[in-house]
């Protein structure tokens, strides 16, 4: 397994969340369908990032704009619940107005790794040398309707991603990804502790999302 690292969302140029009615499936898809060239361009670099290779640690990412949307606090204080568990080495990448508190939530785990700023041509390769990418976990009526940009990038690049059980998200990625409940802390670090003591199903999620990633998400798609 790799290092694990927490992803939350970047902007790139052109192009933004997009946001669609929570628990409609005929929009979801439609959101699917007319961004998907923007996702093709979006996924072009990451589909090229080499995966990481197995370790005896397993890496988990985290990046984005700590903003609302994102739940950061969330992951912050997953993190925290893991600290006693030596299996799990954390980077969070990032700045934004929720960074203090989930760097404060997080302050019981030493084994966290905290950049502000990440070139963004070497993102790709940075995250797919981890196991593990996280999502959003917010629980604004945005957050609970949103597909994030980051979790396609993060499937595109080999992770294993563990995001919010959100309407958008479960059309776009199925079984491919782990969901677990918006805004829920506990669940999180449950998650990821059962990806710990199940390598193969990590294993197996890792290549499933980048499956997903390549049949819905690539140039060839």
């Amino acid at each position: 397994m790799n290092h694990h690292n927490f992803l939350w969302h970047i902007s790139l140029p052109g192009r933004h969340d997009h946001v669609t009615p929570a628990g409609s499936l005929e929009h979801v898809m439609k959101l699917i369908t007319t961004h998907d060239q923007a996702l093709r361009q979006a996924t072009a670099s990451w589909f090229s990032a080499r995966p990481a290779r197995d370790t005896e640690l397993v890496h988990v990412a985290f990046f984005g704009q700590f903003t609302p949307v994102q739940g950061a606090p969330v992951v912050g204080t997953a993190i925290a619940a893991l600290s006693g568990d030596p299996r799990f080495v954390f980077t969070v990448i990032g700045s934004g107005p929720d960074l203090p508190a989930t760097r404060t939530a997080a302050a019981p785990n030493a084994w966290v790794t905290w950049r502000e700023w990440v070139a963004a041509h070497e993102l790709p390769g940075l995250i797919a040398g981890h196991d593990v990418c996280l999502g959003i976990f917010g629980t604004s009526r945005r957050a609970l309707s949103v597909v994030p940009t980051e979790v396609y990038q993060a499937a595109a690049a080999g992770c294993a991603v563990v995001t919010s059980d959100t309407a958008p998200q479960r059309a776009a990625f199925g079984d491919a990804a782990v969901l677990v409940p918006a805004g829920d802390p506990a669940a999180l670090a449950s998650a990821l502790r059962r990806l710990a003591d199940e390598p193969d199903e990590l294993t197996r999620l890792r290549k499933a999302a980048r499956d997903r990633a390549r049949e819905r998400f690539s140039a060839g798609a």
